[in-house]
């Protein structure tokens, strides 16, 4: 990309920063007002331009001017992963191609398959611009007066990785606001500590599971380390014990974002850390029912979410596979875009226990909280039968026949006396291509 085009993106993406500061702090009704804009704006591209759109509202008797809400979105079909990833181009705008548009690959933590998602070179200018949202809050949480040291541990293919590559090409950097290091996900522990050691960096980003097994593994060895101010960390969950273990032991802050790769930042948290502020006028968000009907706030539900940006390629009221629930009340922070409270897992972790139930896999930090607190790494699986099989990492001083008669007594509570356990105990549990760590798995 030549010099002057690099140097009018740079210009753009400033000019929307000092705009993009102030929107989480407008009032509610004009975040709406942009919103419902950038509705009715992407509707009528996908129409014009998105075959599936064109087809399905033809066949609905929809016309873009239906569409004057988020609510509205709700009237186009729920889509899946599944759908997206067996024919990608009927989702695809024929206004983009391989000169305005970069292809990404979803990470394939639903249904272990990657995803070919298309993304036009305007809107991942604006994502550089929507992270000013979050920028903020790291600032405020790091207090510092100079240029940040940052490490980025993640996969070369995954979403990080791309979007910064075509950032670094497409604009031009302000002089050394953050130096950036870029490590491996696939280094051995003791050369990515001696890396950060040797760095010293005041933030390190990575997935939330990647940070769960590498702070166990350090308490567990009782290793020193030179830990960031900050972890940021987003794309999977991190446990209750390994943020305990980050906060106390290594004095180092565990902060989240919210994102997939189909639709770029969803939220943020901000400085109280007490849920995802929700970019609503970027992305769409409702929480719901089975049946795709929105729930009210409290109500834990599948997040459901409309990209209003990409409009490369366009995916509207599309399922995650998250659960979560939206919050009543406002954030003391002074921020008006409403928060996501919690975040419960993914419905593809969901475990069937006794009477029929299912729960998600958060039941593995309440009912097996003493074995959580001693492993580094912990995975149920579930067959068609009802059998359930745990793959356990152990810290090193634990008694592994204790552990594995707790294991059993605890399954036969939690899943019923029927259900055949086995317990097995190795050395690593791999997470997917693209690095996230499945708690669950269903065979």
């Amino acid at each position: 990309m030549n010099r002057l085009r690099r140097l009018l993106n740079t210009g753009y993406v400033g000019a929307r920063v000092i705009v993009e500061r102030r929107i989480p702090f407008w009032p509610i009704e004009r975040v709406e007002r942009l919103q419902r804009r950038r509705v009715r704006a992407i509707v009528r591209h996908a129409y014009e331009t998105v075959p599936f759109y064109r087809d399905t509202m033809k066949e609905r008797g929809l016309r873009p001017e239906d569409f004057e809400s988020a609510d509205d979105l709700a009237r186009l079909p729920l889509l899946d992963g599944v759908t997206v990833r067996n024919d990608p181009d009927r989702f695809a705008s024929t206004r983009y191609n391989d000169r305005n548009r970069t292809i990404a690959y979803t990470s394939g933590s639903t249904n272990f398959v990657q995803k070919k998602i298309y993304w036009g070179h305007d809107s991942m200018l604006a994502r550089l611009a929507y992270s000013e949202r979050d920028r903020v809050v790291l600032n405020h949480l790091l207090g510092l007066d100079r240029p940040q040291r940052q490490v980025y541990l993640f996969p070369t293919d995954s979403m990080v990785p791309v979007l910064r590559r075509f950032w670094d090409t497409a604009t031009l950097s302000p002089p050394r606001r953050a130096d950036r290091h870029i490590l491996s996900v696939d280094l051995p522990l003791e050369e990515v500590v001696r890396e950060i050691d040797t760095i010293e960096p005041d933030v390190v980003f990575s997935h939330g599971s990647y940070a769960d097994a590498l702070f166990r593994s350090l308490a567990d060895r009782g290793t020193a380390f030179a830990a960031p101010r900050v972890w940021m960390y987003g794309a999977d969950m991190l446990s209750a014990g390994a943020r305990e273990i980050m906060e106390k032991r290594y004095r180092c802050l565990p902060w989240s974002t919210y994102q997939a790769g189909e639709t770029g930042r969803i939220g943020f948290q901000c400085e109280h850390r007490r849920g995802f502020h929700l970019n609503l006028d970027a992305v769409a968000v409702r929480v719901t029912d089975d049946g795709g009907r929105s729930l009210a706030p409290g109500q834990v539900g599948e997040v459901v979410v409309s990209n209003l940006d990409n409009r490369a390629m366009v995916l509207l009221n599309y399922r995650l596979g998250d659960l979560g629930a939206l919050s009543h009340a406002p954030c003391p922070c002074g921020r008006t875009l409403p928060l996501l409270e919690s975040l419960e897992g993914r419905r593809s972790e969901m475990v069937q226990v006794a009477g029929g139930r299912e729960v998600t896999s958060l039941i593995l930090d309440s009912s097996f909280e003493e074995a959580l607190h001693d492993t580094i790494q912990i995975q149920m699986s579930q067959a068609p039968d009802g059998s359930v099989g745990w793959r356990l990492v152990p810290c090193a001083h634990v008694d592994r026949e204790r552990m594995r008669a707790f294991m059993l007594e605890r399954s036969t509570t939690v899943f019923g006396p029927k259900v055949q356990v086995s317990v097995e105990f190795v050395d690593h549990i791999p997470g997917t291509r693209a690095g996230k760590f499945q708690r669950v798995i269903h065979e």
